[in-house]
């Protein structure tokens, strides 16, 4: 506040000193003028004599200083309101942001200056997304933790068995814990890849592949899960030469094909590739009711579930297609989402011919 005060002051003496400043040129001015003509105009002498000073008109001009000077004044009492309203608005949430109420926000609805309009929408724009990022912050952390906690509490359940006796070494209880492990060691995977900058950041091993090889292999590897689940899977793909990691190509397969698995109820699946306004793409199409438009949004984002996802399926943790959209980032291309006309989920997956 003490700056703010000091700002005002030295608006209120700049704004004076320019008052003073016009007076005394203009008082300046009309002596020199009049100087001149008494001194160096014929007649000059006579017209001086008859226009001396008077009491009046140094009344005049006292009177219009203290007119210039109120005005002065006054004009910047307004000005220094305008831009200091709003400045203290903005000083006094930041205040508060840095306290830890990041709910605050700069209002000032009075200001007419287009600048300190910018400076406070740009204020609050910022505090927004500073909220929205620690909401997700603790959201994270929250859902990381919760996914951590089962693997982690089984594996140390086992393991105290173990020491105290309870249960006696056997190989399946050893493969039990193994798989624990391996749960853990892709959920801490899955972690790394959408924390790289939303995939931007995250390498590749990137080659030349065939990709309709790549997507047969990731089809021969789910071939026994959709025999027994009863799924008809039509795979219409062509032999197409790209440049990109196929082994993180087949895990977005993966994930794209087994949540096809556990949530999809419509038995059927399409698999196309292609090449279409120079980017490859990969649709994995199926003919289920779709994917409810209020949660299109939340789709790729970490930890977002539908209310029929987790009914269907309560131990997901809902990462996958996160790291989907991950990998794709990572490739310079992205992953999204649609309906067809008769409302069926399309999956596509793009990024740029090399």
């Amino acid at each position: 506040m003490n700056k703010d005060a000091v700002l005002s002051r030295q608006i209120l003496l700049f704004m004076l000193l320019l008052t003073f400043t016009i007076i005394a040129i203009v008082i300046l001015g009309s002596w020199l003028f009049y100087s001149c003509i008494l001194d160096y105009l014929p007649g000059g002498a006579t017209v001086g004599d008859e226009d001396q000073m008077t009491m009046w008109d140094w009344i005049w001009i006292g009177t219009a200083i203290t007119i210039s000077l109120i005005i002065a004044l006054f004009f910047t009492l307004k000005l220094s309101s305008r831009i200091l309203t709003p400045l203290n608005a903005v000083a006094s949430s930041l205040k508060k942001i840095a306290q830890g109420e990041l709910d605050a926000r700069a209002y000032c609805a009075s200001s007419q200056l287009g600048e300190v309009n910018h400076l406070v929408n740009d204020f609050n724009e910022m505090a927004e997304k500073l909220q929205t990022l620690d909401f997700q912050r603790k959201s994270w952390n929250a859902a990381i933790a919760h996914e951590l906690r089962t693997p982690v509490t089984i594996l140390r359940g086992r393991l105290q068995g173990l020491v105290d006796g309870v249960f006696e070494p056997d190989p399946l209880l050893f493969t039990n814990l193994l798989k624990q492990t391996e749960g853990l060691t892709r959920l801490i995977d899955d972690l790394r890849v959408i924390s790289s900058d939303g995939g931007a950041g995250y390498s590749l091993s990137r080659s030349n592949t065939d990709l309709k090889e790549t997507i047969q292999i990731a089809l021969e590897t789910f071939k026994p899960e959709f025999s027994r689940n009863q799924f008809t899977v039509r795979a219409e793909l062509r032999p197409q030469q790209c440049v990109c990691d196929p082994l993180r190509i087949n895990q977005c397969l993966v994930v794209l094909f087994d949540n096809a698995l556990r949530y999809s109820t419509s038995k059927k699946l399409v698999i196309k590739n292609g090449v279409f306004d120079k980017e490859n793409y990969i649709l994995v199409m199926d003919e289920g009711p779709g994917i409810p438009r209020e949660f299109h949004d939340y789709l790729f984002q970490p930890f977002q579930r539908g209310k029929g996802a987790r009914h269907l399926h309560p131990e997901g943790c809902g990462l996958g297609l996160s790291v989907v959209k991950a990998i794709m980032l990572a490739h310079g291309g992205d992953a999204t989402y649609a309906m067809s006309k008769q409302h069926h989920s399309i999956f596509k997956l793009t990024w740029p011919v090399r």
